[in-house]
């Protein structure tokens, strides 16, 4: 079983080499599973080989500039190309689960031997923020949709004392929903209050465009191909289409009084879309949005599904108790399912054959086999549930007046005894203490089919739970905001073809760099050398910072030890830049001593306007360095100039000590 890097332990065995669990986080749709768009094999200079244990491992990178984004100055885009063979067969090493960093080694420092790059992998699975590879290709996040127009971007893989926040993207208004596109370059969020759909970019985690869209949107989905994105245009009885890879919006298409749901049939070249007034389901043409037809099902539509099993589309209307199912081939209703009232979700399994039918009201869940077209369970004891998300075993459904999460196990579906249900307590407090639920999932499933993150939406709080435990295996904070929902971005190393894992990471300096590899089985850990030298050296992109850090404390004073001191710093955007102002959430300040292993990581006090404060406590005498990053700005740790503070005993405590007995 395939376990993700977050759960699992790294360290040495006793032949010396790194063991860390594996990973694969490749999203999955919480409708059908996608395969993402292929990454480009890298062109240009040929590949970097070594072997070892019996592997062969090449290596390349491609550069190139970032796309849609050419405002982005000197880093340029990444496309790493990671082959495993067998060293006697050349056979490929399919299924594998390899690590890869890289390190720009500074000019005149020899390269790394064997003991030299163990260490430096075992360094960067520390997590220290000290640490961090120039380019990483084993990065995730945790994305919330919070409450306060904001998304958070959490990073589960550093060791940070305080925080593991990287970054807070201001939306421009309250969220409704969002969707991430299967490349991963950027989130789509619909804001009803601008009438826009912002493009949240998911490499420097800011908007780069609001779309202008019908009134009030609602629910988004992205078609199966993940080229078009179709929203919900609640006020005016309007569906708008994006094209994804332009960021091009259609003309709306008229299809009824709001809201609207939506489902693809015919391998995703079909569009349906619901109305709550309106009696009829209306089918578009994907590639054209030409209406192909419409299908009257009765109005109070509230919901739909496609199953793949049953070559058919399920549609739910709680008004009428029932759930309708549509022939698309025909276009027309094939049958009428009895159903219980009060029905808040539709949704298949993975399968496409188990639909999970939740009734808020009556705490029930009812479970439709699209195969007989019938229900086939009807399970009780659930808490006002309102969400279900699937994995590959368990079906997720949220409870929101208390903190349960009900597993279903999907294996105890068939036959006609209960199925099984494991009650697992995420969190403290009940869904429905915070402000508003929202209409997204709180639940993300783990790709690999093995757990789930949860939004603990009135504890502000995520919850990691990993299939077989019987409470969850950690919590991230979420530092005072409550998540509505909850989704992981993922941009480590993915298997394209057999024996061949693929990422994209940044690129932003020349150079030689130090490739780090990691490899689970057989193990491995090695360093190859690859040269850069495509990043533009126009020193007015590449030197100008889009951030100017003054300190406001005297960096040339001694200070003691034992003794805490505030320490005050400006951090304001440069001048003609149109950066907006720091937020302290995106500051990461580091205070270490040199040499030693003394370290604090934090993130500062607000002042006043640009102005921030941090406590700096010095244990004993020495050397320290004061460093400051926003990651969110282009701005690692060590990027902006950094201050040196000399620490020392006062000298009538020296004497003191000196003479004492």
């Amino acid at each position: 079983m395939r376990k993700p890097l977050f759960l699992a332990s790294a360290g040495l065995l006793s032949a010396g080499l790194l063991a860390v669990g594996a990973h694969a986080l490749f999203p999955r749709a919480s409708t059908a599973v996608v395969p993402p768009p292929p990454i480009p094999a890298p062109a240009a200079s040929p590949p970097v080989k070594v072997t070892r244990e019996g592997v062969s491992l090449a290596f390349s990178l491609a550069l190139a500039p970032r796309p849609r984004e050419a405002e982005r100055g000197s880093s340029l885009q990444a496309t790493s190309r990671l082959t495993l063979t067998d060293a006697r067969t050349g056979e490929p090493l399919a299924g594998r689960r390899p690590l890869a960093w890289m390190r720009l080694r500074p000019q005149g420092e020899p390269a790394p031997d064997e003991a030299a790059c163990r260490q430096q992998v075992k360094t960067y699975l520390g997590g220290l923020m000290s640490a961090r590879a120039d380019v990483d290709f084993n990065a995730y996040w945790f994305l919330t949709l919070n409450h306060d127009q904001t998304i958070s971007v959490i990073n589960p893989q550093i060791a940070f004392d305080r925080t593991k926040l990287q970054h807070l993207v201001s939306v421009g208004g309250g969220a409704a929903d969002w969707a991430l596109l299967p490349d991963r370059s950027a989130v789509y969020v619909t804001v009803p209050v601008m009438d826009t759909v912002s493009v949240v970019d998911t490499e420097r985690f800011l908007v780069t465009r609001p779309l202008r869209v019908g009134r009030q949107p609602g629910r988004i989905a992205l078609s199966p191909d993940g080229l078009t994105a179709w929203v919900s245009n609640d006020g005016d009885g309007t569906v708008s289409i994006i094209d994804t890879p332009s960021h091009a919006v259609r003309e709306p298409v008229e299809v009824g009084t709001g809201p609207h749901a939506f489902a693809f049939s015919d391998s995703g070249r079909t569009a349906w879309v619901s109305t709550r007034e309106a009696s009829t389901l209306t089918a578009l043409d994907v590639a054209t949005s030409e209406v192909l037809g419409r299908v009257d099902v009765g109005a109070g539509a509230t919901g739909l599904a496609w199953s793949e099993v049953a070559r058919a589309l399920f549609v739910a209307r709680p008004g009428t108790h029932e759930v309708v199912v549509v022939d698309t081939a025909r276009r027309e209703v094939s049958r009428r399912i009895p159903v219980q009232g009060g029905l808040d979700a539709l949704r298949f399994d993975n399968t496409g054959r188990w639909a999970f039918l939740v009734h808020k009201d009556a705490g029930t869940v009812d479970i439709l086999d699209a195969a007989r077209g019938q229900v086939a369970h009807t399970l009780t004891g659930f808490s006002a549930p309102d969400a279900v998300v699937f994995t590959d075993a368990f079906a997720y459904v949220r409870n929101t007046t208390d903190s349960r999460v009900s597993l279903v196990e999907l294996k105890t579906l068939e036959g006609a005894g209960r199925p099984a249900v494991v009650q697992i307590t995420m969190g403290q407090r009940p869904a429905t203490e915070a402000r508003e639920l929202g209409m997204s999932d709180p639940i993300a499933p783990l790709p690999e089919g093995n757990g789930v993150i949860a939004a603990g939406n009135a504890d502000r709080a995520l919850f990691l739970y990993q299939e077989g435990m019987m409470a969850p295996r950690g919590t991230h904070l979420n530092y005072g905001r409550e998540p509505r929902a909850v989704l992981v971005l993922d941009r480590s190393l993915r298997e394209v073809e057999p024996g061949v894992f693929s990422a994209r990471g940044s690129v932003r300096e020349n150079g030689t760099y130090d490739v780090q590899v990691l490899l689970d089985n057989p193990r491995v850990v090695t360093c190859l050398e690859w040269k850069v030298g495509g990043v533009p050296e126009d020193a007015s992109l590449a030197r100008t910072l889009p951030l100017k850090l003054t300190p406001e404390f005297d960096a040339k004073r001694t200070y003691a030890p034992g003794q805490t001191v505030p320490l005050r710093f400006r951090l304001e955007p440069t001048a003609g830049n149109g950066q907006a102002p720091v937020a302290p959430e995106e500051i990461r300040v580091l205070l270490f001593k040199t040499p030693g292993t003394w370290q604090v990581r934090t993130e500062p006090r607000r002042v006043s306007d640009g102005l921030f404060e941090v406590d700096f406590a010095p244990p004993s005498p020495g050397q320290y360095k004061f460093v400051v990053g926003v990651e969110g700005r282009g701005l690692d740790l060590g990027r902006l100039p950094t201050s040196t503070l000399g620490v020392s005993q006062p000298l009538a405590a020296a004497l003191t000590s000196e003479t004492s007995p």
